[in-house]
């Protein structure tokens, strides 16, 4: 689907006569069948100020990159140029090689051929600059980078390989945070450099996700050029009608004033003191930084502002005596020392406001690293540096055993460390299936390694590590440096211990899961901590127990999803390899099994006082948190967190006094589902349910439940379930005194395909005694005229468990104090 920006796009030029529709179509042609993955895929990180339209990122900042890991022998990017008068330019960086310049003036743009395809490659796009002058405010622009796809050789995937940087910087600023004039004295695209800029330099000293602000000729009452406003007037946007998303910065650095010096002092100061305050309410937490302007415009003003602003978080910075006479290309504009000169300063400013660390990064900290006491056999191995890190293009990790023998590799550049079994998973074909998941991890200065299998209990082992893997560390190639012993496995599966700390039998949910005998109903006691590792229990361990610490402190969580492991990503796997068991809907079910950061596909399982989130973002994916896959399925004071589909049970299932929040259809499944005294808090506009129940058996019964909203999500938005009738013309869905805020649609429910109560002779749609949330009846004479309000009777059969589960009585499991 074309995205709205292209659309208004085209329909100016076709208008206009400059382009037609065929010559728009043949622009498309594509090269033989790439891979194409969209600018948003989870495994893609995006870094700048990037606004979104449909699934295409745009960004009219310099400064602004993409990076990731790929496979295949070709880097390509589709781009949207269909108004693009004066192309921005890109830097592209393929396996950490020297960047090669490219201007966005095609389509299709081809950045490397002829790569290895065995191996993995890493990439890097930056935005070095777009153009200050036309129009790249308002759509159609003119100029700005419009990213559209990801092109890849036939068949190449994105590897997954995180990193989370430690911290966020934002600036705001005219052309100099913009970059111009950086390169050399002249004005226009050829000389400006976003990457050469301090706040690039800034952000990349202290190894940060950088949100780079720049606007040629803007100030604080100075309209910028290209269409854009004043700061005040441009701030919390992308561009015009494209909403900026929350960066969530540590500190922001403003940097304006040069552009206003026709404006008094009387106009400016309360103009300032209102900009930062603006910045104040969207980022409450922040330090911010008011640069005092390299070349001294209203400095006093600006001072003064800050003073009355009276908060110790925002500080006035004096800039006097940074820059000298050789650090300009001109009168205003740094040059690349300038930038480098003002970077350094800046640098040491804010480091010594915030005690935050710029490296060098030092000999890593290791963990675990002990052979009197015994650790976990199914650690991760932790390297901890003194400043932030980045992950090598090439190089490997190696596990021995005492002996030297290698038990296990992870290679950042070979394709099969990225994929791993859990959990003993086998597909429909008995055959056993591998995920792909995140072998390693960066968050800020700490790289975590998650082995393939765990290790063998009650042994010695040791690591080593080629240098490189991690970028500026040496490695370690001795046997001595990096030892451990794994502890001997519990004499009993009875109960046990899972502590991500050590202190327990394991420190994983799922090792504790694999060692539990087929058939034993064991107990896992959960402690607290974040378990990010993807759960699977098979339906060969039925009358299985988990119980947490609290749902507040036990959290289980993994970035799964459909892109990953899901039916996007199984096109190229053979059947025998991923077709899920316990197929309920067998064609609907063939891949989706498998993309949940937990699933359970066994019987009389039962889990509390655990969170279960899935960590991938807002949009990335469909993606369940749980996963049940079972008869008899209990949840108890659980909090399932995601967005697209969070909750998903195909078979009998109960939920008590628990709290589900996320977007779209995120209670869905077969059913029966019964679920009493809890939560639904809808994060966006969408959908509360969807559910498939493909006969006249239970659908989803909620009792006593609340539905609630995030604060961004507006009245008349959200539809209590929705069901596609040519598929599941039974749905049942019914909430009976349950509590809703004004954002549930007044019309309640919707059905599709057809959207016709005359076939709806077979749904289900009912609804008994609804309040508002304060507890005063609803109107729901505007609900969809084939749903139902039920009688007294009706309602009280089903109230109870029992009777819609045909004699099933749950136990719920007491709180543990």
């Amino acid at each position: 689907m074309r995205n709205r920006l292209l659309s208004l796009c085209l329909a100016v030029l076709v208008a206009a006569g400059v382009l037609t529709a065929s010559a728009t179509a043949s622009t498309r042609a594509s090269a033989a069948n790439p891979a194409t993955y969209g600018p948003f895929d989870p495994r893609i990180e995006l870094d700048g100020h990037w606004g979104r339209d449909d699934d295409v990122a745009i960004t009219v900042n310099s400064g602004s990159s993409v990076r990731f890991r790929f496979t295949g022998s070709q880097l390509g990017a589709l781009f949207d140029t269909a108004s693009i008068t004066v192309p921005a330019q890109l830097y592209v960086a393929v396996d950490g090689q020297a960047p090669v310049l490219h201007k966005v003036d095609a389509e299709r743009k081809v950045f490397a051929e002829g790569l290895d395809p065995a191996v993995a490659h890493t990439a890097e796009i930056l935005v070095k600059d777009v153009d200050e002058y036309v129009n790249r405010w308002n759509v159609p622009l003119q100029t700005g980078v419009v990213l559209e796809k990801i092109e890849l050789a036939p068949g190449a995937k994105l590897i997954p390989l995180p990193t989370t940087a430690e911290h966020r910087i934002e600036f705001y600023g005219d052309s100099i945070t913009q970059g111009v004039m950086a390169l050399c004295a002249e004005l226009g695209t050829d000389c400006a450099d976003g990457t050469k800029a301090y706040p690039h330099l800034v952000g990349k000293a202290f190894g940060a996700d950088t949100n780079q602000v720049g606007f040629g000729k803007q100030g604080i009452l100075q309209p910028g050029h290209g269409g854009v406003g004043t700061a005040a007037e441009s701030f919390g946007w992308n561009l015009a009608g494209f909403p900026a998303t929350g960066f969530d910065p540590e500190a922001v650095v403003v940097n304006f004033g040069t552009n206003d010096a026709a404006y008094p002092s009387a106009e400016f100061t309360p103009a300032y003191l209102a900009y930062l305050r603006k910045i104040r309410a969207a980022d409450p937490q922040a330090l911010i930084v008011a640069l005092r302007p390299f070349n001294g415009t209203h400095a006093d003003d600006i001072k003064t502002a800050v003073a009355a602003a009276n908060d110790r978080r925002i500080v006035y910075v004096d800039t006097t005596g940074w820059l000298g006479p050789d650090d300009f290309n001109g009168s205003t504009h740094p040059n690349i020392q300038g930038h480098q000169v003002a970077a350094g300063k800046l640098t040491a400013v804010i480091k010594q406001l915030t005690g935050w660390s710029t490296g060098p990064i030092g000999k890593p900290k290791l963990a675990p690293v002990d052979v009197e006491e015994a650790t976990c056999s199914d650690t991760p191995l932790t390297l901890t540096f003194d400043g932030p890190v980045r992950l090598g293009v090439t190089g490997k990790l190696r596990i021995h055993q005492a002996n030297g023998e290698v038990v296990d590799t992870i290679s950042l550049a070979d394709l099969t460390s990225y994929h791993r079994t859990v959990g003993g998973a086998r597909t429909d074909y008995d055959q056993v299936h591998t995920w792909t998941y995140q072998a390693v991890v960066v968050d800020g200065r700490t790289v975590k390694v998650y082995p393939h299998q765990r290790l063998a209990p009650g042994q010695l082992y040791y690591v080593t590590v080629d240098p490189g893997f991690v970028l500026g560390d040496p490695g370690i190639t001795g046997a001595n440096e990096w030892r451990f012993r794994t502890q001997r496995d519990p004499s009993t599966d009875d109960t046990l211990r899972v502590d991500a700390q050590g202190g327990g039998d394991f420190c994983t949910v799922q090792a504790a899961i694999d060692f539990v005998g087929e058939g034993h109903k064991s107990s896992i006691d959960v402690g607290p901590g974040l378990y990010r590792e993807l759960v699977w229990v098979p339906p060969t361990k039925p009358g299985l127990t988990i119980r947490g610490a609290g749902a507040g402190k036990t959290v289980i969580g993994y970035p799964n999803n459909n892109l990953l492991n899901g039916d996007s990503a199984m096109g190229s796997v053979p059947v025998e390899q991923s077709y899920c068991q316990r197929r309920v809907i067998p064609q609907s079910d063939r891949f989706n099994c498998w993309r949940s950061a937990m699933a359970v596909f066994a019987d009389d399982f039962t889990m509390s006082d655990v969170t279960v989130r899935n960590l991938t973002p807002y949009r990335g994916s469909q993606a369940e948190a749980f996963f049940g896959n079972g008869s008899r399925i209990v949840l108890a004071r659980v909090r399932i967190l995601g967005y697209q589909d969070s909750l998903r049970l195909q078979g009998q299932a109960f939920v008590t006094n628990s709290y589900v929040e996320g977007d779209v259809d995120f209670v869905w499944g077969t059913g029966g589902v019964f679920m009493q005294d809890s939560e639904l808090k809808a994060l966006h506009e969408g959908y509360y349910n969807q559910v498939r129940n493909i006969d006249n058996g239970p659908g989803n019964i909620f009792v006593r439940v609340r539905l609630t909203r995030a604060p961004e999500v507006a009245d008349d938005s959200v539809f209590l379930a929705r069901a596609e009738l040519s598929r599941f013309p039974a749905s049942q869905a019914v909430f009976i005194d349950s509590a809703m805020d004004s954002h549930v649609k007044k019309t309640g429910w919707l059905i599709t395909s057809p959207n016709d109560c005359a076939a709806a002779g077979q749904l289900r749609f009912w609804e008994y005694h609804s309040t508002d949330l304060t507890g005063r009846p609803l109107d729901t004479t505007a609900r969809l005229a084939c749903s139902r309000q039920l009688g007294d009777d009706e309602a009280a059969k089903l109230r109870d468990p029992a009777s819609v589960f045909g004699g099933w009585h749950p136990v719920v499991p007491r709180l543990e104090r």
